[in-house]
C-alpha cells in the first residue's frame, strides 16, 4: 500500500516536470511575452522576489478561509439535524436555501462590504455563503435517505425518532460530511479570494487583482500556485483525519 502511495507521487511529479518543462520551451521558442503567459522559472523568480509579501498574504488568506469554511461546516452540520427531523420545516427553509444558493455570491460582495466595511468581515462572510451548500447538501441528504427497512426495525425496538436521528442517522452521514468538506475547502478559498479582490486590500486575491493592473503576471501566477498547493496540503490533511474518523466506513483495502 506505501509503495503504491510512493508511486502515485512519483508519476505525480514526473509528469509535473514534464509539463513545466514543456511550458519553459514554449515560452522561449514561441517568444510569448511574459505579462501574457509568464515561463515557469519566471513564476519562480517573482516567488523569490516578495518571499515575505507572498508569505503574509498567503496567511491572511488562509485564515479567513478556514474560518468560513468552519463556520460553514459547523452551521450546516447543527442546520441538517431540525431539516432531517422535520419534513414539514425541510420543506419550508430548504426551498429557501436552494433559492438562495441560486444567487451568485460574488454579487453580494459590494454589499457586505458596504455593510461591514473593508477587512476581515466580508472575507469570511463571502467565504461561509460559497461554502456553505456543498457542505449541507450531502450531509442532509445522508440523513434524510435512511433505509424504509433499517428505520421501521428500529422502532419496532421502541426507538424514537430522535434517537434514531442522532444514534444512527448521524453517524450515518458523518463520511458524507466529512468528504463534503473538501468541496467546502475549495468554495472558502474562492469566497475568500473573490472578497479580497473587492472589498479589502491584503490576501492573494488582492495581489492578483494589483499585479495584474501593473501586468506584473508572473507574481499572479505565484499566487495561484500558491492557492492550489496550500489547498491541496489542507485536502491532504482533511482526507487523514477522515479516514480516522470514519475509518469503519472505508474497505479495507481502500
Amino acid at each position: 500500500m506505501a509503495v503504491n502511495a510512493r508511486s502515485r507521487i512519483i508519476n505525480t511529479l514526473i509528469v509535473l516536470a514534464v509539463v513545466f518543462i514543456a511550458w519553459e520551451l514554449a515560452s522561449l521558442t514561441l517568444s510569448i511575452p511574459y505579462y501574457i503567459l509568464p515561463s515557469p522559472s519566471s513564476i519562480v523568480l517573482a516567488t523569490t522576489r516578495y518571499p515575505q509579501y507572498l508569505l503574509i498574504n498567503l496567511l491572511d488568506t488562509l485564515t479567513h478561509s478556514l474560518i468560513g469554511l468552519s463556520i460553514a461546516a459547523a452551521f450546516s452540520l447543527l442546520l441538517s439535524i431540525p431539516l432531517a427531523y422535520s419534513e414539514g420545516i425541510r420543506d419550508a427553509v430548504y426551498p429557501l436555501i436552494t433559492g438562495f444558493n441560486a444567487i451568485p455570491r460574488a454579487a453580494l460582495v459590494p454589499l457586505l462590504a458596504l455593510w461591514f466595511g473593508l477587512g476581515s468581515v466580508p472575507k469570511v462572510l463571502t467565504a461561509f455563503l460559497i461554502a456553505f451548500f456543498p457542505i449541507l447538501v450531502p450531509t442532509l441528504t445522508a440523513m434524510v435517505t435512511l433505509e424504509k427497512e433499517l428505520w421501521e426495525l428500529l422502532q419496532s425496538f421502541g426507538a424514537t425518532k430522535s434517537q434514531i436521528l442522532l444514534k444512527v442517522a448521524l453517524p450515518r452521514a458523518m463520511p458524507y460530511f466529512l468528504s463534503s468538506l473538501h468541496m467546502g475547502l475549495t468554495s472558502a478559498f474562492v469566497g475568500t479570494v473573490i472578497a479580497e479582490m473587492v472589498a479589502s486590500d491584503k490576501g492573494l486575491g488582492y495581489v492578483i487583482l494589483s499585479s495584474t493592473s501593473r501586468l506584473d503576471t508572473p507574481l499572479a501566477f505565484s499566487c495561484l500556485i500558491l492557492l492550489a498547493l496550500i489547498t491541496l496540503i489542507i485536502s491532504k490533511m482533511l482526507g487523514i483525519i477522515e479516514r480516522r474518523i470514519v475509518k469503519w466506513a472505508y474497505r479495507v483495502n481502500a
